[in-house]
């Protein structure tokens, strides 16, 4: 068991998916007759997590109707929601959420839109703030993390047009609620504001993790994921 809230990132709006989605949240996308988001809380569950916060903007109602629908597998789970009155970015999305929702001293977040079959526990490990990297054999779409030989992220180095294999985000983290004090209630990013200052203070380190990763974000990285789950 996991003893800490997963923070569920599910808020965006689908817009490079929308030729897929045509409307539909993108948690919710279709994979072989069932939403993305059933298999995301079958693998949560079945990975230990039991106290989970999603946090919400675009077709909020659609997104809390189906995680209400599930309570088969949420059956032994605390469920909570944080609805964005405008969007406020990944990292003005955690603090709106801190400021109205009671979140232990550390917490888990994960994005709706990105497969992580495995890993959880090896983060849940590590003492301070963490993200999960994986390593791929192109990381053009996605940029690529720079780590010193203590673990501690040096940098991350944008996207380019250059093939190269290396480690990128998985778009997993466990971090410190108290990283989210003095929110001036402005949209920031967790990615690129609060993950650039925990650098520079040396306070922010990568674990690779052993996991399957998919991104839906884009037509081909979805149509991947209906594969990869009709086998």
């Amino acid at each position: 068991m996991i003893n800490k809230p997963l923070v569920v990132l599910a808020g965006g709006f689908g817009s490079r998916l929308q030729s897929v989605l045509k409307g539909t949240p993108k948690p919710l996308a279709d994979i072989n007759g069932k939403p993305f988001l059933w298999y995301l809380l079958q693998n949560w569950v079945d990975k230990g997590f039991n106290d989970f916060i999603f946090s919400l903007h675009y077709e909020s109602n659609k997104i809390m109707d189906f995680v209400e629908s599930q309570k088969q597998i949420l059956k032994d789970c605390n469920v909570r929601y944080s609805v964005e009155p405008v969007p406020m970015g990944t990292g003005g999305a955690i603090s709106y959420l801190l400021e109205n929702a009671v979140v232990a001293s550390s917490f888990f977040v994960a994005n709706a839109d990105t497969w992580i079959d495995s890993g959880y526990s090896t983060l849940n490990d590590e003492e301070g703030n963490v993200i999960g990297v994986v390593e791929v054999e192109d990381t053009r779409r996605y940029g690529s993390v720079l780590v010193d030989d203590k673990g501690f992220i040096k940098y991350f180095l944008e996207k380019n047009n250059i093939r190269n294999s290396g480690l990128i985000n998985a778009g997993i983290y466990k971090l410190s609620s108290s990283e989210f004090n003095k929110w001036d209630g402005n949209p920031y990013s967790l990615e690129n504001d609060l993950f650039v200052k925990l650098i520079e203070q040396k306070n922010l380190k990568a674990k690779k993790i052993k996991s399957n990763f998919i991104d839906i974000g884009v037509p081909d990285d979805y149509y991947k994921f209906c594969k990869f789950k009709s086998i």
